[in-house]
């Protein structure tokens, strides 16, 4: 059961490589920087040989899979925490141990960064646990038309994007009312449309009509 729960964990952590690359407002100081990266640790962990702290994926891709686990109760903790063995720690080559580091996970969530986006504009700037849902509604991301239309384009822009501009948007002939894609109504649909006006196709005639009645 402690290897599933583990492996997990590891799964959920994986798909985030490294630490936080956000642009924070004060200067992080050393003992939240992971000695890999070298930046903010993502779900760090503290060894217990120097103390120093890493990002679970970056400390992960130090050991081999093969990597055995082993229960270690730390003196300052009050539960029993797992802990990986005999690797080497890569700042000061002791066989490493190490264990989740809650305080410093807590000190970091509370640096203020500034919003992935301020580049386009965002002036948002609160602390990096908020950061998520910011980024899940900030009106200066780049997101992806609703319609697959392929255009990338800023949030705050999406809905007018949607209701005036998208190629791939609803839209009814104004001549016939016939309803289908923007792209195809105003292109291949006007070919056809028996609604539509056209003008008579013999030399010298500007005598315009509706389609249909070319049919009549």
């Amino acid at each position: 059961i402690l290897l599933q729960q583990l492996d997990t964990r590891e799964m959920a952590s994986s798909s985030a490589q490294g630490g936080y690359e956000h642009d924070f407002i004060d200067a992080v100081r050393d003992d939240l920087i992971c000695q890999i990266c070298q930046l903010p640790a993502r779900d760090p962990q503290q060894t217990t040989c120097c103390g120093k702290v890493y990002c679970m994926s970056c400390i992960n891709r130090l050991l081999p899979s093969s990597h055995p686990y082993s229960p270690f109760h730390h003196p300052s903790y009050s539960l029993s925490l797992s802990l990986r063995s005999s690797s080497n720690c890569p700042n000061c080559r002791s066989n490493i141990q190490y264990f989740p580091d809650k305080a410093s996970e807590r000190r970091i969530k509370e640096l203020k960064v500034k919003c992935d986006n301020h580049k386009n504009g965002c002036k948002w700037e609160q602390e990096l646990a908020q950061m998520e849902e910011h980024l899940s509604k900030c009106g200066y991301a780049k997101v992806e038309c609703e319609n697959n239309c392929k255009q990338f384009l800023l949030r705050n822009n999406l809905r007018n994007h949607l209701k005036n501009q998208c190629p791939m948007r609803e839209y009814q002939c104004p001549k016939c009312k016939e309803k289908g894609k923007y792209q195809t109504i105003t292109t291949d649909h006007l070919k056809v449309c028996l609604e539509h006006y056209i003008t008579c196709p013999n030399p010298g005639c500007s005598v315009r009509y509706k389609r249909k009645e070319t049919y009549k």
